[in-house]
């Protein structure tokens, strides 16, 4: 072929759909990230997105990378105390009005019934304890039931309590009936882990009379445990306490710069660094709204 002959192109679009989401496998890495999006109350997801650079290739593709993204991640969120200082979004507000509520397709809510809140309030009764920790299930569960894209509900239940008292613990599963309404949801049982009285059938026998004897349960597990250090951890997100921080004076604020500003893309590389432009309007033809889709 002659220097001044033209080569055909060929183009990832022409591949059949299925071997283009096996490529689309290799660029989005099974790896757990907390606290996906700043400021939002999920802690963590299972799988990270591509660099930036290869969600702006071409808006079909971005789009397609993202769906396929959702259909194999799974979204934590963890029930806990409200006496964590650090919680993120404990009312889930910032979730609700965010784009991506409406393409989840996999959850995990852990009920985390933490010892430190015993050890530090010893008044705290666990009545008092097991009512904070369903009005926060109560509050998640009216959010995701518009999360009109889900199918995969899976529920884990960490007790470092050690007080005993399961019959009335078992309640604070009772928000999960609200998504049982929706009938196109799976449920799974996950990590069960807590004192000698609570053993994986009987807790799904208590997840069983929440959701209906008619409604089936995946009782398989074959996630990896999360240590309660881990889960207190994933409650602290040091984005969001900066400027609470900056109030009370405890830290200096940043220096303004005399540049654009930018945004750090919280699924892609530390250096990738794009400009906020980049996001309203910008020289692709395409805008990618974070985790939410492809607009024109």
């Amino acid at each position: 072929m002659t220097p001044g002959q033209c080569y055909s192109q060929a183009s990832l679009l022409t591949l059949p759909a299925e071997l283009r989401q096996q490529i689309y496998g290799y660029l989005i890495a099974h790896e757990n990230v907390s606290h996906p999006l700043p400021s939002v109350g999920i802690t963590a997801v299972t799988h990270r997105l591509p660099s930036t650079r290869i969600l702006h290739i071409h808006p079909t593709l971005t789009e397609e990378i993202l769906d396929y993204y959702y259909s194999i991640s799974t979204w934590k969120l963890i029930f806990s105390h409200a006496f964590n200082f650090f919680r993120v979004d404990p009312e889930l507000r910032k979730l609700e009005l965010s784009p991506v509520l409406r393409r989840l397709r996999k959850v995990e809510v852990v009920f985390f019934c933490d010892i430190l809140l015993l050890k530090e309030y010893p008044s705290f009764g666990i009545g008092s304890f097991c009512a904070e920790i369903r009005r926060r299930a109560d509050r998640a569960c009216d959010v995701l039931s518009r999360a009109d894209d889900l199918r995969v509900v899976t529920v884990s239940w960490i007790d470092t309590t050690l007080t005993g008292g399961w019959s009335e613990k078992a309640t604070i599963l009772e928000p999960l009936r609200k998504l049982a309404l929706k009938r196109d949801i799976m449920f799974r049982i996950g990590e069960i882990n807590g004192p000698d009285d609570v053993d994986r059938a009987l807790f799904l026998k208590a997840m069983q009379e929440v959701l209906g004897e008619n409604r089936q349960l995946d009782a398989g597990f074959t996630g990896a445990a999360d240590e309660p250090n881990r889960l207190r951890m994933l409650a602290f997100d040091p984005r969001q306490e900066r400027p609470s921080l900056h109030q009370q004076g405890k830290i200096s604020p940043r220096p303004r710069l005399s540049r654009p500003a930018t945004y750090i893309f919280p699924q892609a590389d530390s250096h990738d660094v794009i400009p906020m432009s980049l996001y309203t309007r910008s020289k692709f033809s395409h805008q990618v709204d974070l985790y939410g889709g492809v607009s024109s």
